[in-house]
């Protein structure tokens, strides 16, 4: 994945618990559900994985394959198993929800190994502050050359590897 073309109109920032961006980084969620969907992305948008406390960093990037809203119930047995949760911890998350939402994610880089600290991310983001659920990265508040020179040693560092 190139982050040459990235734009600011199409970065989405979501804050996801730590046992959970585990499993997106090993595939084994590809589905990130929220309980509202957001409204100023769509396919193909950038989104930033923000992992919340204790870790409190940017472990990945990917991009979004579809916006998916369902009733709970229709939600589950279409896409349950790739949610990272049991079926228990979804009734309990959409109880009081008439929708469930999904992002279902693809192109999903990890880059948890390198440790893109809440220090760092200021810099690129200036006034950065972790989202609750999700927010978007306007233009007049993002530093790409710090974003892009990240997210670029990233990329040398895993072609290094590879």
């Amino acid at each position: 994945m190139s982050y040459n073309n990235i734009s600011a109109e199409k970065i989405l920032l979501i804050s996801v618990k730590p046992e959970f961006a585990e499993k997106i980084m090993n595939g084994e969620k590809t589905i990130e559900l929220r309980k509202s969907a957001p409204k100023k992305v769509s396919k193909d948008s950038y989104i930033l994985i923000y992992v919340t406390s204790p870790v409190k960093e940017l472990w990945g990037i990917c991009r979004i394959n579809n916006i998916i809203k369902e009733d709970p119930f229709t939600f589950w047995n279409n896409y349950g198993d790739k949610t990272g949760i049991t079926e228990t911890q979804f009734k309990d998350y959409y109880k009081t929800n008439q929708n469930a939402f999904g992002i279902e994610l693809k192109d999903i880089r990890n880059f948890s190994k390198y440790s893109i600290e809440l220090k760092q991310l200021k810099k690129a983001f200036p006034n950065f502050m972790p989202p609750q659920t999700y927010s978007y990265i306007n233009s007049d508040k993002i530093n790409f050359s710090v974003l892009k020179l990240i997210l670029n040693k990233i990329e040398n560092r895993a072609s290094i590897r590879s």
